[in-house]
């Protein structure tokens, strides 16, 4: 695969994630894709996330805001600048010029740069001309990869392959769970996300998403060992999919 030098928030970021698509649709033997950072784990078995995709029959489960997005990582050019020389002095600056709308009057949502993409999906973004023109206008952007997803997913009338055809916001995806002081972090708070300790267990057991953000294996091994071992443990017993219900309650699947 084609590598990249990654910098936070920057393109290089939806970039490396385009780079992976273009080497997964090579292979036929798969029906989604789930992008996934080194500091997540699963909170399900494979068999489980089997089941629950095959429940979502192609849509995608990607998050979508369009009311409380940050316009100004959007609206305006954003400049990489090097503060050191070296690879680690990489940032963005917003230079305070206004931006051209994105093309094909695409309305700008807000949302994760994880989520569980159909394989239509990653067809559709690697070949519709509309997508590879946002990619493009997306190159000076704030962050990219929490819009570009989204954006392609929620704008109807792009007609995009599992896309999200009701006019309200979804209220709750699985794609993704990370506690943004929701509720009681036990671990460490780390730039406004909770890196989850041992304590914080018992509660990611009960939720419904198919992965959790974030662990740091430096900072509580216990958590990240203790999780790892249930998901490989349950594997192997293959349980039937108890909460079956609540996915086909997901608000992709109801008429719109």
């Amino acid at each position: 695969s084609k590598q990249e030098e990654v910098t936070y928030a920057t393109f290089s970021r939806l970039q490396a994630d385009i780079n992976c698509m273009n080497d997964s649709i090579k292979y036929s033997s798969w029906k989604y894709l789930l992008n996934i950072a080194s500091s997540e784990l699963p909170l399900k078995t494979n068999s489980e996330l089997v089941k629950i995709l095959s429940i979502y029959q192609g849509h995608n489960d990607i998050e979508g805001i369009r009311k409380r997005r940050n316009m100004e990582r959007t609206d305006y050019v954003w400049q990489t600048l090097n503060k050191t020389g070296d690879r680690y002095g990489f940032y963005l600056k917003n230079t305070g010029i206004k931006k051209q709308p994105p093309p094909d009057n695409l309305l700008i949502f807000k949302g994760s740069a994880y989520g569980a993409f159909s394989r239509a999906f990653v067809e559709f973004v690697l070949t519709n001309e509309v997508a590879k023109q946002l990619l493009e206008w997306s190159r000076d952007t704030y962050s990219p990869d929490e819009h570009y997803w989204a954006t392609l997913n929620y704008n109807p009338h792009l007609n995009t392959s599992g896309g999200y055809k009701a006019k309200t916001d979804p209220a709750i995806w699985t794609g993704r769970y990370a506690n943004w002081g929701e509720s009681h972090c036990y671990g460490q708070i780390v730039r406004g996300v909770c890196v989850f300790g041992s304590l914080d267990l018992p509660s990611l057991l009960n939720r419904h998403e198919l992965i959790a953000n974030k662990f740091y294996l430096h900072t509580d091994p216990i958590a990240y060992q203790c999780l790892e071992e249930l998901i490989f443990n349950r594997s192997k017993l293959d349980l039937p999919l108890n909460d079956a219900t609540f996915y086909r309650r997901m608000p992709f699947l109801l008429p719109s």
